[in-house]
This record gives structure tokens, C-alpha cells and sequence, in this order.
């Protein structure tokens, strides 16, 4: 009886283990699938598109159960609204670049303002997106990081925020960039009179390259380098994009997979050199497996820290410095500026 009670528990467990390998067999597949519509987008086999990109990465942690009409409907709307308030007249100003500083203008707006609307006899009100200071760093929930969550939740962060207002300003046909600071993304843009300017959705300010360079742990180098402050073009949009899908399989399932993760850091280096995410990835992948050696006088051990010392190494000369986390939440805090608002009529 016992014999028998022991091999129905061993198969039961062994049919478990087989569930759970299926399982995650099949998640994955969802993760290699976005890495293959990724990879073909920056080697030109399909074209370069930021909205899909993001909503590849976002659905491949959701299981593929993202809903992709939904996710496109919804910033269709947003673009809508923010027509319609650019189109409104609020705004006063006389350069040929009008129809773009509207959208900047009217998009900003929709973010960080609330904004009344007329409905026959009643007024509503939309509420601007918050930052959600709980976890602004995806830390206990990684889809806090997604456009997805903030379109459903109206709560952000420095990474979801500018990537929603690129894909607004995308629908509306105008032109803004994506910019990275340490631990932070935001908006930069131009319009004929005051040049350009740098937009920070989570505080609602337009804070200078020099407060930034200056505030910011951003050393020169890393300007010089392109790591920090420069505008990034679409191509790099979208290999950043494939470096947030290596972040997401990580979180998820750790890094046994090392070779997945690799290839995602190695592609987005590939197009986008001096990304520091992919740098500090593959750096922190050596530095993991390096720990884990029993014997550190191996000639494998040796090999090993010599390219994980090269790689920090790489990353000190590009200009990268480490933000802590509460300095960055003072930073992030501090951000106020004196640069009078392009949207000074608005």
C-alpha cells in the first residue's frame, strides 16, 4: 500500500513538474516572439514602429493576453482629445511651427493638467496622470512600468509617462524625442522661438539641460558619449525597447535563460552602442555568473573577472555614474525651474 501511495505521489509530482516546464515553455515563447518582431524591425525586415514595439514587450509579460485593439484604441483616443484641446485656440503664438507647439502644448496639457470639458448643460472634468511613488520603479510589480498600466490605472512613472506622450504625439503626426537622465526618461522638443526645450511629465516642469547636468549625477563624459541628455532617434526607441523586454524576462524568470537576455542586450547594442541598461545588464550577467564559480583561481574564473572588469570599466569611461535610489527620489522631488513654459499662454 505504501509502494503504491509513493509512486501515485511521485507521478503526481512528476506530472506537476511537467505542467509547470510546459508552463513556462510557453510564457517564453510569448518573450522570444516579441524579440523576434523586435530584432526584424532594427535589421529592416519589418518597419520601425514604437507603438508596436511597446505593446510586443508589455503583452509578452501579460502571457499574450494584452489586448492589442484596445491598447492601439486607447491612444487613438488620447490623440483625439488632445486634437480637439489643440484645436481649441488657447494657445497664442506666431511661429510657422504652430500646429507643433499646439500638440506639445495640448498633450502636456492632457497629462498634467486637469482640463474642464463642456457636455451640453454639465462640465466634467479630465484628471491629469499621477506618479506613482509607490513603486516608481517597478520594483514590486515590473508591469508599473508599462504604458498599459498607466493608460488603466492613470498612475506613472518616469519611464511609462514620456513613452505615452511620444505615442500621442506620434498619432498627431508631430515630433517630439525620448531622452534618458540617470535612472530616468523624458521628452525633449523645439519650436522656432526658444529652441530646445526638455519636458518632465512626472513633475510637470521643463527643467534645463544645465539643472539636469548639473542635479543629476550626469557626469560630462556621459553627454559626450551620447549616454545622457541627447535625443534619441527611432531606431534607438526601439532597440531601448528590446533591452526593457530583457529586463522583463529577468523579473519574471530569472536569468537562467542567459543566452535570451544576451541576444536581446547584444541587438540593442548593436544599433543603439552606449546604451548603459544593455551595458549594465551584460556587466551584472558576468558579474552573477562569476560569483556563482566554487574555485576563483580557475583559468575560467580568471577569463571571467577579466571581462567583467572590463566591461565596468567600459561603462566608468563612458561617463556612467550610480544615482542611489533616495537621491534620486530627492532629484526627482527638486525639479524646479525658472525657464519661462513654451506654453506660456496655454
Amino acid at each position: 500500500m505504501q509502494k503504491l501511495y509513493f509512486l501515485k505521489y511521485s507521478l503526481i509530482s512528476i506530472l506537476l513538474s511537467v505542467m509547470f516546464i510546459a508552463e513556462a515553455q510557453s510564457n517564453d515563447l510569448y518573450y522570444r516572439s516579441a524579440q523576434n518582431r523586435l530584432t526584424n524591425m532594427l535589421s529592416g525586415k519589418e518597419s520601425l514602429n514604437l507603438r508596436e514595439a511597446i505593446y510586443c514587450v508589455e503583452n509578452a509579460w501579460f502571457n499574450d493576453k494584452l489586448n492589442k485593439k484596445l491598447f492601439y484604441k486607447q491612444i487613438e483616443r488620447y490623440a483625439d482629445f488632445c486634437r480637439a484641446v489643440s484645436n481649441s485656440g488657447r494657445i497664442i503664438y506666431s511661429g510657422n511651427d504652430v500646429s507643433s507647439v499646439n500638440a506639445q502644448a495640448a498633450v502636456f496639457a492632457f497629462m498634467t493638467d486637469t482640463i474642464p470639458i463642456q457636455m451640453g448643460d454639465s462640465v466634467y472634468y479630465h484628471l491629469p496622470f499621477g506618479y506613482n511613488a509607490d513603486d516608481f520603479a517597478g520594483e514590486k510589480n515590473w508591469s508599473n512600468m508599462f504604458v498599459s498600466t498607466l493608460m488603466a490605472t492613470g498612475k506613472g512613472n518616469c519611464h511609462s509617462m514620456p513613452l505615452l506622450y511620444k505615442l500621442i504625439m506620434d498619432e498627431l503626426g508631430e515630433k517630439c524625442w525620448l531622452a534618458l537622465a540617470p535612472n530616468h526618461m523624458y521628452i525633449k522638443a523645439k519650436t522656432q522661438h526658444i529652441g530646445w526645450y526638455n519636458i518632465e511629465l512626472t513633475t510637470g516642469d521643463f527643467p534645463t539641460d544645465a539643472w539636469l547636468m548639473a542635479s543629476g549625477y550626469i557626469h560630462l563624459d556621459a553627454v559626450r558619449n551620447g549616454i545622457y541628455t541627447d535625443t534619441l532617434s527611432l531606431k534607438q526607441s526601439v532597440a531601448l525597447c528590446l533591452t526593457d523586454l530583457a529586463q522583463g524576462y529577468m523579473r519574471k524568470y530569472g536569468i537562467g535563460n542567459r543566452k535570451f537576455i544576451e541576444d536581446c542586450c547584444n541587438t540593442t547594442l548593436k544599433h543603439y552602442p552606449n546604451y548603459i541598461n544593455a551595458l549594465l545588464i551584460k556587466a551584472e550577467l558576468l558579474t552573477k555568473q562569476y560569483r556563482h564559480l566554487d574555485n576563483k583561481e580557475c583559468e575560467e574564473a580568471k577569463k571571467l573577472k577579466e571581462k567583467m572588469d572590463d566591461a565596468y570599466a567600459h561603462i566608468h569611461r563612458l561617463g556612467y555614474r550610480k544615482m542611489p535610489e533616495e537621491m534620486y527620489r530627492k532629484w526627482l522631488k527638486s525639479i524646479k525651474t525658472n525657464i519661462k513654459t513654451p506654453f506660456e499662454n496655454f
